[in-house]
């Protein structure tokens, strides 16, 4: 079920709760994308330590943009 608030008819604590939501969204999106950043230098730089085949998972992963 969604809901469709519009600013005229939210309470002020219904907008405040939603611009909460909104901040917070952004700050996890940050944060997943510093997240992401931080584990590809850590794959990049322990990489030569895994299984040979392990490798292959990387190389796949750009193959097909994920």
């Amino acid at each position: 079920m969604t809901h469709d608030f519009s600013s005229n008819s939210a309470s002020p604590q219904e907008q405040e709760q939603m611009a909460l939501v909104v901040e917070e969204s952004k700050s996890f999106a940050e944060f997943d994308q510093a997240m992401d950043e931080q584990l590809e230098r850590l794959v990049a730089l322990w990489i030569h330590t895994a299984a040979p085949n392990a490798s292959r998972v990387s190389r796949s992963q750009k193959k097909f943009n994920r």
